[in-house]
């Protein structure tokens, strides 16, 4: 696109159209994708991954909630009743050829409160964009600061990727980022308590990579412009992972109505020393646990 150009915008026409890449899905766009029996299956899943979590001793420090990237991939494609693909380095987790879309599923976490109590917007932690990066002068080029030269190298790594999807896949027309994002309660004794999770989503125009720009730079990363707002997050490209990776405000998405929540309220991870009992033991303690958290996440209890 050519003219007159900021920050985030071109000018077309004598009109300012957002050049973004990835654009936010308000609540009820989520919604369109994530309804309510979408949004079951994903409850039942936060009750499975929490409940499979290992079970602390007596007065332990909590852990935090561990899902495997697969498995949160598993969980798309069961609450959206897409088609899986599960290609390692595939730049979409899943394919829905009815409907026209293709989507990546991901994970973050992030705390909810600074250290003095107040409401947290800080960032996210990171989830990897593209990973193979192929030229073996990245190193020369950090050091030489040919940071444009970085990023249209990544540009072609996009371009690459997804026109793989495009060609597989005919039908696609849309692509789309899914992130279950845990929000970490920083309020109270441990992590172990306060399960709330949330689902964002956002529509990515790939015809616009080529408006990636060099934002700014350290001698070990590039902040990149025009991916997506920077209320809602941030891309860099780090010279030791060779990875670009985006980051999240949560919190921006959660003030603007940009997610589903999922919160069920304030409870302790089961604690037991499990060495010193019996099959028996084990038995109806699982049982036990499991009733009690079936209940308070998914409001059913058998008669």
């Amino acid at each position: 696109m050519g003219g007159l150009r900021t920050l985030g915008y071109c000018r077309v026409k004598n009109v300012c159209v957002s050049i973004m890449i990835a654009v936010p899905l308000d609540k009820n766009e989520l919604q369109k994708f994530f309804d309510n029996d979408a949004e079951e299956v994903i409850t039942f899943f936060i009750f499975k991954a929490i409940f499979s979590q290992p079970d602390l001793l007596p007065g332990q420090k909590s852990i935090p909630i561990q899902i495997p990237k697969e498995h949160i991939e598993q969980w798309g494609v069961q609450a959206l009743g897409a088609d899986p693909i599960g290609a390692g380095s595939y730049p979409v987790d899943l394919v829905d050829e009815s409907k026209g879309y293709a989507s990546d599923i991901k994970m973050l976490s992030f705390s909810n409160k600074t250290e003095t109590g107040k409401d947290s917007n800080k960032m996210s932690g990171e989830t990897s964009l593209a990973q193979k990066f192929a030229d073996e002068d990245l190193d020369v080029k950090f050091v030489q600061g040919q940071y444009d030269a970085i990023i249209n190298a990544w540009i072609e790594i996009l371009d690459s990727k997804f026109q793989l999807v495009f060609n597989n896949y005919p039908k696609i027309t849309d692509i789309y980022y899914f992130i279950l994002i845990r929000e970490k309660d920083e309020q109270t004794l441990g992590d172990n308590k306060g399960k709330k999770f949330h689902i964002c989503g956002m529509k990515v125009d790939t015809s616009k990579f080529c408006e990636l720009e060099h934002a700014k730079d350290s001698k070990d990363s590039v902040w990149v412009n025009n991916f997506i707002d920077n209320e809602y997050g941030d891309i860099k490209v780090y010279k030791a992972k060779k990875r670009m990776e985006l980051r999240l405000r949560p919190r921006k998405w959660i003030n603007n109505n940009k997610v589903i929540t999922f919160d069920f309220g304030n409870f302790n991870q089961a604690e037991k020393e499990l060495k010193s009992m019996t099959n028996e033991e084990k038995y109806n303690f699982s049982i036990d646990s499991f009733k009690k958290l079936y209940k308070q996440v998914l409001n059913y209890e058998k008669q």
